[in-house]
C-alpha cells in the first residue's frame, strides 16, 4: 500500500469514519432512552391528573322489550308449525338534531423531573335538540314495552370531571350519575318517560368542567354539530377526522370552530353498531404539543452526522491535498471525536435550555476547541480561523435544516452540491497520478490514449 499512498489515506479516513458511527450510535440510543423516560413522566402525569379526554354524546338511550308472536316448525312426524311467543330485547339510540358547544381551554405546565408536562383545565357549555321519534314495532303484532330512558354522555378519562355536570332537559334539571354497565357511555341522567311523545321537542343544555393532559376532542353524534374553542395555547395541533371550519392562531392564543353534519360523518353509524368489531368513533381533537420538541430535532440532527462528518473530512482532506498540509490519522479521529461531542453536547443542554441557545452554545463550544487544536495542527491561526469558519457554516446550514423540516431536502440537496462543486474547482489542477504515487502518469491534459491510426 505504500506504493499507493493517497489511496491507503483514504481508505484509513473511511475506517475512521466506520469507527465513529459506534459513539454516534450510542448517542442515539442516549436519544432514543430520553424520549422513552419524557413518555413515561407525561404517563405519571396522566395518571395523576386525568389522561386525553375525547368528549362524546349527549345521546337519548331507550331500551325496550318487542313481543310477539313467531310461527315455527315442528320436529317430527306429523311435521306442521305452531306459534310461540317471543320477547326480544332492543334499545333505541336517538341523537341530536342540533349540538353547539362553547368551550374555553386554559394551559398549564407541571414537572416530573426535567420534563415538562402540559395539563389542561377546560370549560363546556352545550346547547341542543332532540325530537323524538315513536318506536315502532319491528314484526307485525309486536308489541313493544319500554324501559328507562336515560340521557347518556361520555369523557375519555372521568376523572377529569371536575364537578358533577349540570344537564336541563325540556327545562328540568337532571342530575347526572354513572351510567348501568350496559349502557355504551359511563354518563347518565334518567328522563321521563312521559316527557318522550311522538314529535315532542326536547331541549337541552349541559355545563361541566374537564381536566386533562396532551389533546382533547368530539365525536360529532348530532345531526349538525358545531364546536367553538379558544385558548391561550399557541401552538395547537389540529388532527382527528376534521380539521376546523375556521381558526385563528396568534402568539397570544387560538380560537377554532368545527362544523360537521352528520351527512359527512360516520360517527352515528359507528355508534349505533356492536360488537367487538367496530371501528374507532370519528372524531376531530386539537393536541397541545411542544412544537420544539427537543428529543425530535437531536433525533433528526444525528440523521445528519454521518454527512457532517464525511464533508468535514473531505474538506480537511482536500485542502491537505492543495495546501500540502500534513495532517496524521490520529488528528482526524480527534476532529471526529469532536463532531461527534456536539450532538451529546446539543442533546443534554436543549434538556435545561432553548433548542436555539442550546444549539448555538454546543457549536460554539465545538468550533472553539477544534479552531485552537487546529491553529497547532495545521501551523498557525490562519488556516485555524479559516477551518473554524468553514465549521460555522456547516453548522448554520444544519441548523437550517433542523428548524425547516419542510426545506431540509432542498437545502441538504443545495449544500451537498456547493461542497462537490467546491472540491472539483479546488482539484481542478492536482495531476491525480502523482499523487496517487502511480509511474503511469499521464500527460498533462489527457485523459486517455489517442489509439486511432
Amino acid at each position: 500500500m505504500n506504493k499507493y499512498p493517497l489511496l491507503s489515506k483514504l481508505l484509513l479516513i473511511g475506517f475512521l469514519m466506520a469507527l465513529l458511527a459506534i459513539p454516534l450510535a450510542l448517542v442515539r440510543d442516549v436519544i432514543a432512552e430520553r424520549t422513552a423516560n419524557r413518555h413515561d413522566a407525561t404517563e405519571e402525569v396522566a395518571r395523576a391528573h386525568a389522561g386525553p379526554q375525547t368528549i362524546t354524546g349527549p345521546v337519548l338511550w331507550l331500551p325496550y322489550t318487542e313481543t310477539f308472536l313467531r310461527t315455527v316448525r315442528v320436529e317430527g312426524k306429523a311435521g306442521g308449525t305452531r306459534e310461540e311467543m317471543v320477547s326480544e330485547e332492543r334499545v333505541s339510540i336517538q341523537f341530536p338534531k342540533v349540538l353547539e358547544t362553547t368551550s374555553t381551554l386554559g394551559t398549564e405546565t407541571r414537572w416530573r423531573g426535567i420534563f415538562p408536562v402540559t395539563v389542561y383545565t377546560s370549560q363546556h357549555a352545550s346547547t341542543g335538540r332532540f325530537v323524538w321519534n315513536e318506536i315502532t314495532p319491528k314484526n307485525r303484532g309486536g308489541q313493544i314495552a319500554l324501559g328507562q330512558p336515560l340521557l347518556l354522555m361520555g369523557v375519555s378519562d372521568a376523572r377529569g370531571l371536575l364537578a358533577a355536570p349540570m344537564l336541563r332537559l325540556a327545562g328540568r334539571a337532571l342530575p347526572v350519575g354513572q351510567g348501568p354497565a350496559s349502557a355504551p357511555l359511563p354518563l347518565a341522567a334518567q328522563v321521563d318517560l312521559a316527557q318522550l311523545k311522538p314529535g315532542a321537542v326536547l331541549d337541552f343544555d349541559l355545563k361541566f368542567d374537564l381536566a386533562g393532559t396532551g389533546r382533547i376532542g368530539w365525536v360529532p353524534l348530532a345531526d349538525e354539530n358545531s364546536v367553538t374553542l379558544t385558548s391561550p395555547w399557541p401552538h395547537p395541533s389540529f388532527g382527528g377526522d376534521f380539521l376546523p371550519r375556521t381558526r385563528n392562531v396568534t402568539a397570544s392564543g387560538f380560537e377554532a370552530t368545527w362544523r360537521v353534519p352528520s351527512l359527512s360523518s360516520q360517527a352515528q353509524a359507528q355508534f349505533a353498531q356492536k360488537g367487538d368489531n367496530v371501528p374507532p368513533l370519528e372524531q376531530f381533537s386539537v393536541g397541545l404539543d411542544d412544537p420544539v420538541d427537543v428529543y425530535r430535532l437531536t433525533e433528526r440532527a444525528t440523521k445528519y452526522a454521518g454527512m457532517f462528518i464525511v464533508l468535514t473530512f473531505a474538506a480537511f482532506f482536500v485542502l491537505e491535498m492543495v495546501k500540502r498540509w500534513r495532517i496524521h490519522p490520529m488528528q482526524y479521529l480527534m476532529i471526529g471525536a469532536a463532531l461527534v461531542l456536539f450532538f451529546l453536547l446539543l442533546l443534554s443542554l436543549s434538556e435545561h435550555l432553548d433548542f436555539a441557545l442550546a444549539y448555538g452554545i454546543a457549536s460554539a463550544g465545538c468550533i472553539a476547541l477544534l479552531g485552537h487544536y487546529l491553529r497547532h495542527v495545521l501551523g498557525g491561526w490562519g488556516p485555524g480561523l479559516g477551518m473554524s469558519g468553514l465549521l460555522v457554516a456547516l453548522y448554520g446550514v444544519l441548523y437550517g435544516i433542523l428548524v425547516s423540516e419542510d426545506n431540509a431536502l432542498m437545502m441538504g440537496s443545495l449544500l451537498l452540491f456547493g461542497v462537490l462543486a467546491a472540491i472539483m474547482v479546488a482539484t481542478r489542477k492536482i495531476d491525480w497520478y502523482s499523487v496517487m504515487g502511480s509511474s503511469d502518469a499521464a500527460p498533462a491534459g489527457r485523459g486517455f490514449e489517442d489509439t486511432r491510426a
